[in-house]
């Protein structure tokens, strides 16, 4: 059920004086967004009680979200590390080395623990190709598939342990770029 936003254009009436107060906290780029962001903030975490009493809108709560607001700004801004492109010595050129006996021998590894994975039990595989094959974290699956996050857990480690001791060699000839000695995998 959709919650009802109205309440928003009562403190939205004083979006001049809110990007005022960004500003004298000494962002003036970026004022409107951060006031949106602040906007944002209010619908999805708080409640109208909370901002808006008898038509008048909480002046000190506002403050306070717009101040978060900002210090989550200058954190996110502070974490992005700038380059000059005209500085040439940040850049390393990194070697070509990619072959396709490399190329070969890294698909003759990834067929061998799929071929692997194959002669596990349905819980097991599916859990591995799920993890191994989205973006979601284990939490992630958790929440998904209402299994728990230590079953998801346990399971995963049980099988990247299974993997390391049945494919080491096979792997240990790869960083040794003794590609010839993979075995090929029985599906081709």
């Amino acid at each position: 059920m959709e919650r009802s936003a109205k309440w928003l254009d009562i403190v939205a009436k004083d979006h001049k004086k809110w990007v005022k107060i960004v500003q004298n906290m000494g962002e003036y780029d970026y004022a409107e967004d951060i006031v949106q962001q602040a906007y944002l903030a209010l619908y999805k975490y708080t409640t109208p009680e909370k901002v808006v009493n008898d038509g008048k809108v909480s002046e000190g709560y506002m403050f306070f979200t717009l101040k978060t607001m900002y210090m989550q700004f200058l954190n996110a801004k502070n974490k992005v590390h700038k380059l000059s492109i005209d500085e040439n010595h940040f850049f390393r050129q990194l070697k070509d080395v990619d072959t396709i006996e490399e190329n070969e021998a890294f698909h003759k590894i990834c067929k061998l623990i799929d071929e692997e994975m194959q002669t596990w039990a349905w819980y097991n595989r599916k859990l591995t190709e799920l993890y191994r094959d989205t973006d979601l974290s284990i939490r992630k699956i958790a929440a998904k598939t209402n299994i728990s996050f230590v079953s998801i857990f346990n399971t995963l480690k049980k099988c990247k342990i299974e993997i390391k001791n049945k494919l080491q060699d096979q792997y240990e000839n790869y960083k040794s770029e003794n590609y010839e000695r993979i075995r090929s995998p029985k599906n081709g």
